[in-house]
């Protein structure tokens, strides 16, 4: 561990950022103390900084947190943009920690579940959804693939998984060398000219295409643009994007989150006893063999459809299913019983990345998918039923195409 009198050695806005009409208060701040230090980058091969992590002096911090109550505040549009550095107390690994002594908790006790599929919403995640619960939060763009939001309760239509999600199979995980799926970077390119306010938490903000929701908000504010409020970035490590936020904070997003919930007043859900989870308004009370939703506003493609008939939604062991977008758009699976969640297993019989022959890939359906499904406000389900043969219901024939194009 570093020596508690060694410091940041940087300019006040990358300490502690540019703090629009408070820089008086923010000059007299002393410097993050170091925490742990690591002699290597965050992310190597990307714009990242070192991976030494930094810590407020307590009186810094709640400062800070006083501070960012007042930003949200003011906001009318804030966007909440989460990396891999808001899971690690959950459990999961991330890329940018590498000290082994690290504050993150990345590798601690959590991390000893057979799958991070295992993993349970951390302090954080709670906080978060009780500030979206509140009228606090516009969207959550989430790099993670984890489902930890959905698990602390955020509706599905509240958040864009950006880089793909386990619980989605119209999301899959994308490599770092492939494409963002058209209609998420649609609404990330929107949320960048719309939000006054985005909080970054527990990203290194390496230069992924998706930065840009941090990186535009920071210039209006920095140009002093109507009702910009700016970025917030909050975490262990320094980012390349730190000198340009209204407000940076050292610190861990569970420690940050609860000390902002008691200054906002946000009721925050305990967690979840042990071996209890989730469960959907629409789901409490009912078996996997009543997951089936008679009535929901989708057409039989699985697209929102609130003028025309309702279709039925069965995942239900053995059903027969269709994944309706993304790569692999068409491909046929059933359902295979559920976790230990509740969440739906199915199987997929997947094209190859490369070669002919298709084997069956295991993929998961949140069950929160059934309350959006049932309340009808997100645009897509992420898997329908196989339309019976000869049906002419709405959607039928577009779905029919989609499994034969992805049969050759």
């Amino acid at each position: 561990m570093a020596e508690a009198t060694q410091r940041l050695n940087a300019a006040p806005d990358k300490c502690h950022g540019r703090c629009y009409g408070a820089e008086a208060a923010r000059d007299a701040w002393p410097a993050p103390q170091l925490a742990v230090r690591s002699d290597v980058s965050a992310r190597p091969g990307y714009d990242s900084m070192g991976a030494s992590e930094y810590e407020d002096e307590p009186e810094v911090l709640a400062a800070k947190v006083s501070l960012l109550a007042e930003l949200i505040g003011r906001s009318r549009r804030c966007i909440v943009y989460s990396g891999a550095g808001l899971s690690t107390s959950a459990g999961i690994q991330d890329y940018a920690t590498q000290a082994p002594e690290s504050l993150s908790g990345a590798g601690g006790a959590a991390s000893s579940f057979r799958s991070p599929m295992c993993a349970q919403p951390t302090a954080a995640h709670r906080a978060l959804v009780a500030l979206e619960r509140a009228g606090k939060m516009h969207r959550w763009i989430n790099q993670n693939h984890d489902g930890l939001p959905q698990k602390a309760g955020l509706p599905q239509e509240a958040i864009n998984e950006i880089h793909g999600a386990w619980h989605a199979p119209d999301n899959p995980v994308i490599p770092m060398s492939g494409c963002l799926r058209d209609d998420l970077f649609d609404d990330v390119q929107q949320c960048e000219r719309e939000a006054d306010l985005v909080l970054a938490l527990g990203t290194s903000l390496c230069g992924m295409n998706a930065d840009r929701v941090v990186s535009g908000p920071a210039r209006r504010a920095a140009a002093g643009g109507p009702g910009a409020v700016g970025s917030v970035i909050i975490g262990l490590q320094q980012t390349v994007l730190d000198g340009d936020s209204t407000l940076r904070i050292f610190g861990r997003c569970d420690d940050v989150f609860l000390m902002l919930a008691e200054k906002m007043g946000l009721q925050v859900a305990p967690e979840w006893p042990e071996g209890t989870y989730f469960v959907p308004d629409v789901l409490v009370g009912r078996s996997q063999d009543d997951y089936i939703v008679p009535f929901v506003p989708y057409d039989v493609a699985g697209m929102l459809a609130r003028d025309g008939p309702p279709s039925s939604w069965d995942l239900r062991d053995g059903a027969a299913l269709v994944i309706t977008r993304g790569m692999h758009a068409g491909a046929v699976g059933e359902v295979d019983g559920t976790d230990r969640e509740g969440n739906v297993k199915c199987r997929f019989k997947c094209k190859p990345k490369s070669g002919k022959l298709r084997a069956f890939v295991p993929m998961v359906v949140g069950r929160w998918w059934f309350q959006a499904a049932v309340d009808g406000q997100v645009l897509g389900l992420p898997v329908v039923n196989v339309p019976p043969e000869g049906s002419e219901a709405p959607g039928a024939n577009r779905l029919r195409e989609l499994m034969r194009a992805y049969a050759q």
